[in-house]
Order: structure tokens, then C-alpha cells, then sequence
């Protein structure tokens, strides 16, 4: 059964097109993002297509519907990220190997350098986030603090979860924003600071290959010397450095730096480098798995005996560094 769309969508004074032609709807979706097929399941389903649309710096904001049971295959995204989250009906969703059966409850993640394929559902309406891939790339080294590999998502996103249901509040904030003109009507400054917190706030809701090393600690309002400490244990994991040396950096001695660390982090510098260390490795073993072997991967995290890495990676993480590589936890 068709449920038809309600008489006002989301960001209905930014549409783009309304259409019962198929191949209409495909050529102007095409263009806002990539090439794709777009195929009725029956020529007895009313498609009623419409896309609202609204651009921001590094964003766009979309709200889109087929009306129809139809398919869409647009293979690899390759420029950019899609969220795409429910309003009504579901949708069947492949990204990669991970399969997502995406509702208001759950919504999807694509992933722009896997193959993508999905069946929306008669009466589905999604919003949709699409975010630049170079963009994406930028915020997640900078929340790293160092250069990264490839940012990847688990592509099935639980909008029931705290992370998710939280997350999807500040979209519709945002969506809101927009149909009221207080944002996405100037690309300015404040403009920047908004789609930089959206996409910040994804990357720390939704685990990807970059989450290890989000739980870094910044030290906070912690003393200078641990600052300074960790600033550069971050910057040189993949380096031979000492204690002597990030001593030095942080203008204090051994002694007192041992009880910084133990106050205010629980462990030693040296613990918490070879942890760092560990977590680095785990995101290069998530986002660069079959590009490198285990072993240049624990050479570019910092570690120079391979039978000692592999020990102590399991012993953090409880499963080896191979286990790592073929579960392919993101598609």
C-alpha cells in the first residue's frame, strides 16, 4: 500500500523538482549527487518523486521521495558521505558487505568508496545529510590530531541508541534552522562553525574507523606539562621517542611528569604512548585493511617488534590484529 507524502515536507520552500516521470527524477537527482539507476518495481505504484534541497558550505541538506516501490543503484558515491534518515517507511539498503533494513529506527550511513544499491520501499520519505568526502577527511585529522587513513562508517545507524537518537535531534534542529532562515542562508563563519559541530558530532555518535582514536585524552584543564606531554606523544606516534624526550618537550623532569600522568591519567607516559599507539594501529588495521600488511601497519604505528605487537594488541583489544583485517566491521 502507497502512503503519500504529507502536505508539507521537510524544506518545502527549497524544492528542487516534484515529478511523476521517472526518468525526469533520476536526471535532476543525478546532478545534486551522482550518476545512478533509478527503476520502478511496478507500473502500478504511483511514483510521486520530489526532492527539497538547500546547499551550505561543505553540506546539503535533502529531503527526499519516490512515492513508488523503486530501486536506485548508484554504485560507488566516491565525493561524498550520505546519511540518510527515515521520516516514514523503510528502505533496503546495501553499502559494501553490510546489509541495513533502515526505518525510523534505523537509519544508514554510506560509505562514498563502497558500492552502493538500495530499494526504497513504497511510501518511504528520507532527510538526507550529504557530506563532502575531502570534508569528512579534514575534521577526523584534525579530532585526531595527526594525518589518518580513510574514514569509513558502520553503515547501520541505531536511532534508538542515546548516540543516535541525540544525534538525529541536532539534524532536525538543523533542518528547522534552515526553514526558518537562520541558517543555510549565509555561508559565513557561523555557517562553517554549524556544519563543523554536525559533522564533529557524527564522527563521536556513529563507530568508524577513526573511533580508536577519538578516545584519546586532551588532557583538558589538565597542567601545562601534561598538554605539551601529549601534544607530542600524538604527533610522533609512528616515531622512536623516549621519556627523556617528551620530557624535554614538556619542560619538566622525569619525576614529576611519572606523577602528573599518574594523577590526573592513571597510568605512565610511557603506558599511555604505547596505548596510543595501539589505537592508531587499530584505525590503520580498520581503514587501510588489504592496502598494507599487518606488519608495515604495526611498523607505521610505532612498533618494531611484530611478535610483541600482535601479543599486546590482543591483550588490549581481545581479538588479534588478523581478526581486525577480516571482519571488516565497515563494509
Amino acid at each position: 500500500m502507497v502512503v503519500h507524502a504529507a502536505s508539507r515536507s521537510p524544506l518545502n520552500q527549497f524544492s528542487r523538482f516534484e515529478t511523476a516521470d521517472v526518468d525526469e527524477a533520476r536526471e535532476i537527482v543525478a546532478r545534486h549527487f551522482c550518476s545512478h539507476r533509478l527503476e520502478r518495481m511496478s507500473s502500478s505504484d504511483r511514483f510521486d518523486a520530489r526532492q527539497n534541497r538547500v546547499d551550505g558550505c561543505r553540506v546539503s541538506l535533502n529531503y527526499i521521495r519516490y512515492g513508488a516501490d523503486v530501486t536506485i543503484d548508484p554504485g560507488e558515491l566516491s565525493e561524498f558521505f550520505l546519511v540518510q534518515i527515515p521520516i516514514v517507511g523503510s528502505a533496503q539498503i546495501e553499502n559494501g558487505c553490510r546489509s541495513v533494513f533502515s526505518t525510523p529506527k534505523m537509519g544508514a550511513i554510506l560509505n562514498p568508496d563502497r558500492h552502493t544499491s538500495m530499494r526504497w520501499h513504497a511510501g518511504c520519505e528520507q532527510m538526507l545529510l550529504q557530506i563532502e568526502q575531502s570534508y569528512m577527511q579534514e575534521i577526523a585529522a584534525r579530532m585526531a590530531g595527526r594525518p589518518i587513513g580513510k574514514v569509513r562508517f558502520r553503515p547501520d545507524f541505531n536511532l534508538e541508541k542515546s548516540e543516535g537518537e541525540g544525534w538525529t535531534q541536532a539534524l532536525r534542529g538543523v533542518f528547522r534552522a534552515a526553514e526558518e532562515g537562520s541558517s543555510f542562508r549565509t555561508l559565513d563563519q557561523r555557517q562553517q562553525y554549524l556544519e563543523e559541530g554536525l559533522v564533529m558530532s557524527l564522527l563521536n555518535s556513529q563507530p568508524n574507523t577513526i573511533s580508536p582514536m577519538l578516545e584519546r585524552c586532551d588532557g583538558g584543564a589538565a597542567p601545562a606539562i601534561l598538554k605539551r606531554a601529549l601534544s607530542l606523544i600524538h604527533e610522533r606516534l609512528d616515531e622512536d621517542i623516549g621519556l627523556f624526550e617528551i620530557c624535554g618537550h614538556a619542560g619538566t623532569t622525569p619525576r614529576n611528569l611519572q606523577l602528573v600522568f599518574k594523577k590526573e591519567l592513571g597510568c605512565s607516559p610511557i603506558q599511555y604512548l604505547q596505548s596510543a599507539r595501539m589505537k592508531f594501529a587499530r584505525h590503520l588495521l580498520l581503514s587501510d585493511a588489504g592496502n598494507h600488511s599487518i606488519a608495515e601497519i604495526a611498523d607505521r604505528s610505532g612498533h618494531r617488534h611484530f611478535g610483541r605487537f600482535s601479543v599486546a594488541y590482543k591483550k588490549q583489544f581481545g581479538e588479534t590484529p588478523r581478526d581486525t583485517m577480516r571482519h571488516r566491521i565497515f563494509g
